[in-house]
């Protein structure tokens, strides 16, 4: 008699209407998807970063891209005020992404920005991981598509920090890449 009530109570549960409570978000790698999900926003143009690609780490690759760019003076220093014509241009054609630029240029183009990785001494390296922080974090909601499998990156935009992946190699203690103190677990 008792197996039949727990049978019937399990199954009244099951029919329940309970809410449901979405898995906690997990902060790290910044998920694949995300990019597409904000229909791709082209920082450089291809034919540049193309020229780029054979650069030996990533600090590398973006001193190339600013070179080419036109974005640096004749002693590799940036030349922030080039780089905000840069994105001044990027609102213009694209002007969904004005909120995002303009925290941009105010976040990463002000003043000194701190390291945003494991390597020090980077500027353009720091300046783009800081605007594509920039860009994810201050999108628009009808810039993000809706699709389901969007769902997680959305939310990972909105409640972690956005991280270099190379701050997760094992050579890399843990806290110690200067954009990702003390990362969230979960919010």
């Amino acid at each position: 008699m008792f197996r039949i009530v727990i049978l019937f109570a399990t199954a009244a549960l099951c029919q329940a209407d309970l809410p449901v409570t979405p898995p906690p978000i997990r902060c790290g790698y910044i998920p694949t998807k995300i990019y597409s999900c904000l229909g791709n926003p082209k920082l450089f143009k291809s034919d540049i970063s193309a020229q780029c690609t054979k650069s030996t780490s990533e600090c590398d690759r973006m001193k190339c891209i600013f070179k080419k760019s036109g974005w640096t003076d004749d002693a590799n220093n940036v030349d922030r005020a080039k780089v905000i014509a840069h994105f001044d241009q990027f609102a213009k054609d694209h002007p969904a992404w004005a909120p995002a630029v303009n925290h941009v240029k105010a976040s990463c183009l002000a003043g000194n920005l701190p390291p945003q990785g494991y390597e020090l001494n980077c500027p353009p390296y720091d300046i783009v991981h800081c605007a594509l922080s920039g860009f994810f974090k201050n999108a628009q909601p009808s810039q993000w598509s809706s699709s389901e499998e969007c769902s997680y990156p959305r939310q990972f935009a909105a409640a972690c920090p956005v991280c270099p992946e190379s701050c997760f190699a094992a050579a890399i203690p843990y806290g110690s890449c200067n954009a990702c103190r003390l990362l969230p677990q979960t919010p």
